[in-house]
């Protein structure tokens, strides 16, 4: 088994980073190895095996995965379609400085549980994906342009909608198209229809996504639209919150004042001033 050294990629001494894509298309291009370093990587295209620590796992077009040093790993092909791996070699104390510095300490995605972190993005993210990844590509390989990719990454990450594995696509769509006023303003009827599925199936996929009920994510998007156009707009508050499906004056304060600590007024005020 190899131990890829990091040094041994790098084209400068004062490259910080190696990034590649490769096309596997043989399987004599395929060896178990670990590393010195910490590795992200995704597929762009094709389905394959990625045999890690003894398992075997299927990858597909979005598949991602952290790899972390002490990983054992490889791939192989699983169709006669190219798979198309790109991955980046970042130094162990870069990632740490990262966890330090964005995740309090807790290493959030290269984790030290059996299991390397890892999932599947949908094609909007993928897509944004691929085109961070081919600006970095013509960059130089220095801590500035590994940072400004890595915190476009996490920011993907951290946006759980924008991965398959967690949240399903319909639901997604629903809440998208949910968030128009006239959608708004019908409730839990209009919500269900654009999901085509019953009450109690959308809700228990609702827990599972967000630890929300089906009420409760409804009016979290009335009350993040309202927040907004009180944000951005001067529109009067009635209209604001009325356009979210609110009728009563004195519940709408209420709840706003639960959901962001302070009055709608109050958050008008302090999103209006300018400094």
């Amino acid at each position: 088994m190899k131990k890829f050294q990091l040094k041994n990629f790098l084209d400068k001494p004062s490259d910080q980073f190696h990034i590649a894509r490769t096309t596997i298309d043989s399987s004599e291009d395929l060896n178990l190895h670990s590393h010195d370093f910490f590795e992200f990587f995704y597929i762009s295209n094709g389905q394959g095996i990625h045999l890690i620590n003894n398992e075997e796992e299927k990858l597909e077009t979005g598949s991602f995965c952290f790899i972390r040093d002490f990983d054992i790993h490889t791939f192989k092909k699983a169709s006669k379609e190219e798979l198309v791996i790109t991955n980046i070699a970042i130094p162990i104390d870069i990632v740490q400085q990262y966890t330090v510095r964005y995740f309090d300490g807790v290493s959030l995605y290269w984790t030290t549980n059996e299991s390397p972190f890892k999932g599947t993005f949908n094609k909007e993210a993928l897509k944004e994906l691929i085109n961070r990844v081919n600006i970095l590509l013509d960059k130089p390989r220095n801590s500035l342009y590994l940072d400004l990719f890595m915190l476009h990454l996490f920011d993907i990450l951290n946006q759980k909608k924008n991965i398959d594995d967690e949240i399903p696509n319909w639901l997604i769509q629903a809440i998208e198209k949910f968030r128009m006023p006239h959608q708004l303003n019908q409730g839990q009827p209009g919500f269900l229809e654009l999901c085509q599925r019953s009450a109690d199936h959308v809700n228990r996929v609702i827990k599972k996504s967000y630890g929300l009920t089906l009420s409760e994510l409804i009016n979290k998007e009335r009350l993040h639209y309202c927040a907004k156009q009180l944000a951005m707009t001067n529109a009067p508050l009635k209209n604001i919150y009325t356009a979210a499906g609110y009728q009563n004056h004195s519940y709408f304060f209420r709840v706003f004042k639960k959901e962001f600590g302070v009055t709608p007024l109050h958050y008008r005020g302090k999103q209006h001033k300018i400094f």
